[in-house]
């Protein structure tokens, strides 16, 4: 073995055991120096940050004999010999909380302590929840906790939240739920196929969760859009997805109707929202319209964000939108009373 300047390097091994193996290596360092390092080898470890649609966390409070007590984490545990990251962090996060995701996106991947040893965590984002089946170890005593991401950030400026991944997994949401459009790499746009159809439904029918807050009671649908609903509007509209590093983060529709196109269906997954992907969905839709006088946009009327957002890019509320509505659109008469339309002159 060599050193990082390649010089030889002694390698004596002082224990292996079931999670760690202790090293006693002799090292020349970059700067020709020869030091002797305790160096702790590790497998490696993903974690994983559980968001639910309306921006709650589930976190574990966990005992922790090493640190005197209970401490507050999220789900993780240590890879398996060629296991790969997302795998182990599915499994994790079933086996401890007993949910599984729909969408499991990695965040970073970072050293927990580079002074003495290798081990690393990779950190993801599950999102799309669903319940699935506890499944803890005996070494396993923890309950599960439910609090918004405001309330656990504020846990680790109080000093209550203190384990190093939960801190970094915790932030790292914060940072892509929060970070202005155009910070971030800008989502490769493409129209959806019919083999795109599943992962499209479960984009839709996870961010039209997080929608339900613009609803009246009662108007809310679970699942948002069906198979059969999905092949129906295929058939009068074209789709087109947002894709961010591979993966399906929000959809929308075109379709001409009269002397107008409509962009409809505008779903973006919550834990994209706020990053410019509704925005330059909406742009690439626009420049492909033709041959039209007007681009009308239907919304949900409490939906205050979309609707600064369409005002923001030159779009103005329609004098009667319920006559708009109806004579575009085929909407039940419920998400007729809860919508408005705007337009924009071409």
């Amino acid at each position: 073995m060599t050193g990082p300047s390649g010089a030889p390097k002694k390698v004596r091994e002082i224990y292996r055991g079931r999670v760690v193996k202790l090293d006693m290596e002799t090292v020349t360092l970059p700067n020709g120096a020869t030091v002797e390092l305790e160096i702790i080898r590790h497998q490696g470890a993903a974690a994983v940050v559980p968001l639910k649609d309306d921006g709650a966390v589930f976190l574990v409070r966990q005992y922790r004999h090493a640190t005197g007590g209970y401490i507050y984490e999220i789900p993780a545990g240590k890879l398996d010999p060629g296991e790969e990251p997302r795998h182990c962090a599915a499994r994790e996060l079933e086996e401890e909380i007993g949910y599984r995701a729909s969408s499991l996106t990695h965040l970073l991947t970072f050293f927990t302590t580079p002074g003495f040893t290798d081990e690393v965590i990779h950190i993801f984002l599950a999102t799309g929840l669903r319940p699935g089946t506890q499944r803890l170890e005996q070494d396993e005593v923890l309950e599960v906790v439910e609090m918004s991401l405001d309330a656990a950030l504020a846990r680790i400026n109080d000093g209550t939240i203190r384990d190093g991944k939960t801190i970094v997994g915790l932030q790292a949401v914060y940072l892509r739920r929060t970070s202005p459009a155009g910070s971030l790499k800008a989502p490769a746009i493409r129209t959806l196929e019919p083999t795109d159809r599943d992962a499209a439904l479960a984009a839709i029918n996870t961010a039209a969760r997080w929608y339900r807050e613009f609803l009246p009671a009662g108007e809310y649908h679970d699942p948002e859009m069906s198979a059969a609903q999905w092949e129906a509007e295929a058939r009068r509209l074209t789709w087109y997805g947002a894709y961010v590093e591979g993966h399906l983060v929000g959809v929308m529709g075109l379709e001409y109707v009269q002397d107008a196109a409509l962009l409809r269906h505008a779903y973006i997954l919550p834990e994209s929202q706020r990053q410019g992907v509704g925005s330059t969905l909406r742009e690439h839709l626009e420049s492909r319209v033709q041959g039209v006088s007007r681009i009308i946009v239907g919304t949900y009327a409490g939906n205050y964000k979309a609707r600064k957002g369409l005002e923001k890019a030159g779009y103005t509320q329609s004098a009667d939108s319920e006559a708009v509505l109806r004579t575009y659109y085929n909407i039940p008469e419920d998400r007729l009373r809860s919508s408005v339309a705007y337009e924009k002159p071409l």
